[in-house]
């Protein structure tokens, strides 16, 4: 019995282990490459998307990027303090972005992460709120950043921020 469950926990931590390394599909191409995206900043901490000329925070709110990484704590927010934080930042440039900007980040060949791992794979994996709502005061859309899942979430939960310029 001892070498079944042996043998079963080493069965198990290959098979997670071949899952966890086949997060992208080797015969799509990506729909998100690393040559889709640049620094739109000295420090790297804002990504220009190429495509859609969009600027992104590169890591959620909170983090701060340090030249290879997203490091410290992403802070989560309700949808009402994001919005006003977001206002309120020195240059009040920054804003939630709509559902289809957000899902535009989404890596269409990977199961996770869904976001380009290279330029925004540093931060935490969670519901990220949108400005898109369901015309409603209560509720507004949320993307998973890991599975690219959506949702329609109750404004008062905090929950990840990460903002976006034109």
């Amino acid at each position: 019995m001892k070498h079944f469950l042996q043998l079963s926990a080493l069965s198990f931590s290959l098979l997670a282990s071949s899952v966890l390394q086949a997060a992208c599909f080797s015969d799509t191409p990506l729909t998100r490459p690393d040559s889709r995206y640049e620094a739109a900043n000295a420090s790297g901490s804002e990504v220009k998307d190429k495509d859609t000329g969009l600027v992104w925070q590169r890591c959620a709110y909170g983090l701060k990027w340090d030249g290879a990484a997203c490091a410290g704590t992403a802070i989560a927010q309700d949808w009402n303090t994001a919005t006003k934080t977001a206002k309120e930042a020195k240059d009040a440039k920054w804003r939630l972005p709509t559902q289809a900007e957000l899902e535009g980040l989404s890596e269409k060949s990977c199961s996770e992460l869904a976001m380009n791992n290279t330029w925004f794979g540093s931060g935490p994996s969670g519901w990220t709120w949108t400005a898109t709502d369901m015309g409603s005061p209560d509720g507004a859309i949320v993307v998973h950043s890991g599975s690219g899942l959506i949702a329609n979430l109750i404004k008062k939960i905090p929950l990840y921020v990460r903002w976006v310029h034109n």
